[in-house]
């Protein structure tokens, strides 16, 4: 094939400056309007995109052909597959409702002293899976469970933590979870002002 035709067929998306969750979004967006077999260079400064590129390729079908990074710029090369399917605007949106929603609920929870208080934190490879194991949990009537953002200390980019009580309990719904198949990644535990992962070692 001509060099030409293979240049044609290369997009570029330069990201840089640009934070969570935007630069995925951008991406997600310039993804759907190409064909098949193109491919899309992407660069972004935000922290959290290696990660986040890596997580959205693996849910959406699209291949990521490479994932380098230089100093503080990760560049992602990423093909258009024919069974490919990125998330709608409107499904981006809804998210970021509820990531308002999510911070509202932890504040909440931070400051009246009257709501039980987790003090485990189950963390997951991508917010969808957080998601989707949060629907899981109330659909099989565990009610001692609360979706949150993501603690700044225990991970300063975007995602959501299922927090519990004890870790025992922390530990149930974590072997539960993962024996459903959902990224589950660790435990945290939050005492005398810090997180900690105690689980698995």
């Amino acid at each position: 094939m001509p060099a030409t035709e293979d240049k044609e067929k290369t997009h570029k998306l330069d990201l840089k400056g640009l934070m969570c969750p935007i630069p995925i979004v951008m991406t997600s967006e310039k993804m759907k309007r190409l064909k098949e077999g193109e491919i899309l260079e992407v660069e972004a400064t935000d922290p959290g995109f290696e990660k986040d590129i890596w997580n959205w390729c693996k849910q959406t079908g699209n291949e990521l052909l490479s994932l380098s990074k230089d100093k503080d710029i990760t560049r992602a090369v990423i093909k258009k597959t024919a069974t490919s399917h990125e998330p709608s605007i409107v499904g981006w949106i809804k998210f970021h409702s509820l990531g308002v929603k999510l911070h509202i609920r932890y504040y909440l929870i931070k400051f009246l002293p009257f709501i039980k208080k987790p003090d485990h934190f189950i963390t997951f490879v991508a917010i969808s899976e957080g998601l989707k194991a949060e629907k899981f949990l109330k659909n099989i009537g565990e009610k001692d469970t609360k979706l949150l953002p993501v603690p700044d200390e225990i991970d300063p980019h975007c995602g959501v933590v299922i927090g519990v009580k004890g870790i025992e309990k922390a530990k149930a719904i974590y072997e539960l979870l993962n024996k459903k198949g959902f990224g589950v990644e660790a435990i945290y535990r939050y005492e005398k002002g810090k997180y900690e992962k105690v689980y698995p070692r």
